[in-house]
């Protein structure tokens, strides 16, 4: 296919979704991946995402063997692994642990069905342009070896965090740069467990601490007796490498002592907002080349799918309209941002609050529940904390001996509720980007809690 209406490089989830979208809606698309048919799917990730990503979507629920296994529960650690906050009973934490491959391979399959071309094997190596607009793509042919363009009206990076056309954008709209504070090195294992899990529906997360600096590690079961743990070191800070971490994890938790090594692999998620803009000239991002990720612990299946959906559905009309510009794809930005991306907004303020806690504060503040499930769902949800005058009188006697973190956990609040409410307020042109990232670059700035 020399000349398409879409083009989208990167076959995983966000990329997967967003070409069956647009087949759906009658769009010549091409899907492009350098990885081989049967090996899309694989990525390093905890596996877990939350069933109202399917509800608000329309995807199917997954089904039999994409199924590791349920998920209906979480316990979250603070760094001396005592007093955890057991979350139980939140609809909005029900969700599965997926087979990466087979889940992958049933999007894939979905978008083919729907009507998309696919290319595997193919390494795009750059975007083409005609004057500043995005044009096509070219990238070695998996036959030939040779160099071959493919032209199309809408070019889409779903190439995942390493941004292959992101980061050859000359755009003032698009972020070409993430700091390394907002990526989160990480290292994962697939392990049978000695003895089969107490509670085999319920995750579980550890925060800060000697084996996770400046991050987070995690259990989540993928059955009876099987566990995808890892650890993700945010930063670049921390001694050592997320997996010299994990392996101290590994030979201290008693729970995963005498465990069977079925795969280890590394790799980096972003664990920020969204980028500033999802679109330029002939251009969108999506999945992890556009930093759709949840800043607390980098998940990012259910936040590309939602993505994916929608950009389908704008491609369509900025096709029709014979307008691919910025200005022409810009309901993107204002679809997504100004709604599942808010609450990733909000949750980036969150996890600064978590990474500038220092261990001691977090261990009082869990022991005395000056933090308490509620907040962790709020917070997941975009909400902040319920922090009227009832409720911070409440806090103040169980945290009297901590003032200083409970104004952290008050200025978080704060901030929270600030940055949603900018989001909520995306510009509806790229003319009002510049005022509005200002106003949001404020925030974050402000949102230091050490």
């Amino acid at each position: 296919m020399r000349k398409v209406d879409v083009v989208i490089v990167g076959a995983g989830s966000a990329g997967s979704v967003t070409a069956r979208r647009c087949a759906e809606m009658g769009l010549r698309t091409l899907l492009m991946d350098r990885k081989r048919e049967e090996s899309i799917g694989l990525k390093v990730c905890g596996d877990e995402i939350s069933k109202s990503h399917f509800d608000d979507t329309g995807i199917d629920y997954p089904k039999d063997d994409e199924i590791s296994t349920k998920i209906a529960g979480a316990d979250v650690f603070p760094p001396n692994m005592k007093n955890e906050l057991r979350v139980r009973g939140w609809k909005e934490f029900d969700g599965w642990t997926v087979q990466r491959q087979a889940f992958g391979q049933r999007l894939l399959d979905e978008a083919r069905r729907s009507g998309a071309k696919f290319l595997s094997e193919a390494h795009v190596s750059e975007p083409i342009f005609r004057g500043d607009q995005v044009v096509g793509v070219a990238y070695k042919d998996p036959n030939s070896g040779e160099t071959k363009t493919v032209n199309a009206q809408l070019v889409v990076d779903a190439s995942g965090f390493a941004g292959v056309l992101r980061n050859k954008i000359d755009s003032p709209l698009v972020e070409k740069e993430i700091s390394k504070e907002d990526i989160a090195l990480c290292y994962r294992e697939i392990l049978r467990l000695k003895i089969p899990l107490a509670e085999p529906n319920v995750a579980r997360v550890f925060l800060q601490g000697e084996y996770a600096p400046n991050g987070y590690a995690w259990i989540f079961p993928k059955g009876d007796q099987e566990v995808n743990a890892g650890v993700g070191v945010t930063g670049g800070k921390g001694r050592g490498s997320p997996k010299s971490h994990f392996l101290k994890f590994k030979e201290r938790y008693a729970l995963l002592f005498g465990s069977t090594l079925i795969d280890g692999k590394g790799g980096a998620v972003p664990v920020r907002r969204p980028i500033w803009s999802l679109v330029s000239d002939g251009i969108a991002f999506v999945g992890d080349s556009a930093c759709m990720t949840n800043p607390i612990h980098g998940g990012g299946l259910g936040a590309g799918m939602r993505a994916g959906i929608i950009l389908g559905e704008v491609a369509n009309g900025a096709i029709a309209r014979r307008d691919t510009s910025a200005k022409g794809l810009w309901s993107y930005n204002t679809r997504y941002l100004a709604g599942f991306g808010r609450r990733l907004a909000s949750l980036e303020i969150f996890k600064r609050l978590l990474v500038d806690v220092d261990d001691d504060d977090m261990n009082y503040g869990f022991e005395r529940r000056v933090l308490e499930a509620g907040d962790l769902m709020a917070a997941n949800r975009g909400d902040g904390f319920s922090m009227g005058a009832f409720e911070k009188a409440r806090r103040l006697r169980r945290g009297a001996g901590r003032i200083g973190l409970l104004r952290k956990i008050q200025k978080a609040s704060s901030l929270m509720k600030s940055i949603d409410r900018l989001y909520s307020s995306y510009p509806l042109r790229p003319s009002g980007l510049e005022t509005w990232k200002k106003s949001v670059s404020e925030i974050i700035e402000e949102a230091v809690f050490k």
